[in-house]
């Protein structure tokens, strides 16, 4: 007679006999005559099967689904299917969860320097932008830019002088007669300042 069982199903009751493992084994019985009758029994012990998976995922895959369990972080975990011989077998599953990094920039510039390139955007204003990158990971990566702009200022100056005071030194420049003159300066904030 030939048997195969499950481990989960040792110590296996034969003809009273409890077996431990898999093998042969002889059982002598009597028959309905009274006569000895001889009997062997090659048991097989089906070995259990035990499987480990790692498995890499980002934060926005989350929750994952994983041999009907819905896993919300990363972690070991474990089930129990059916192998191929009906018996037991063990799944693990180390689950790592890359993150998904958000981050945040200011950036000040100059007005005269819009429209601002960033992140294939052409920004025209000042304001708050965001933009999804990938990460080294592969994983969303969020970005926000909070964009300043200091505005370029103009003036406009009258001096009257006596022709005399001529020439008028000007920032930087020697004025020999009446009229309207400009001159670019920088204002506290590194922009330009255009004063008349």
């Amino acid at each position: 007679q030939q048997i195969t069982i499950c481990p989960n199903a040792l110590p296996f009751r034969w003809n009273n006999q409890s077996l431990t493992a898999g093998g042969t084994y002889t059982a002598i019985l009597q028959s309905i005559n009274g006569c000895d009758s001889t009997v062997t029994l090659r048991l097989t012990v089906s070995p259990t099967i035990t499987g480990n998976q790692q498995i890499t995922i980002c934060q926005n895959a989350l929750p994952y689904s994983w041999n009907n369990q819905s896993l919300t972080a990363a972690g070991t975990y474990t089930t129990v299917l059916q192998n191929i011989n009906g018996c037991d077998s063990t799944v693990t599953l180390n689950l790592i969860v890359n993150p998904n990094i958000a981050s945040s920039q200011k950036i000040t510039i100059c007005q005269n320097a819009l429209p601002y390139s960033w992140n294939s955007q052409s920004l025209t204003a000042a304001g708050s932008y965001t933009a999804l990158l990938q990460n080294i990971n592969g994983c969303d990566s969020t970005v926000t830019l909070n964009l300043v702009v200091y505005p370029n200022v103009t003036s406009t100056q009258n001096i009257a002088i006596c022709q005399n005071a001529l020439p008028y030194s000007w920032n930087n420049q020697s004025l020999t007669f009446a009229g309207t003159y400009t001159t670019v300066l920088k204002n506290i904030n590194g922009c330009d300042s255009t004063v008349t």
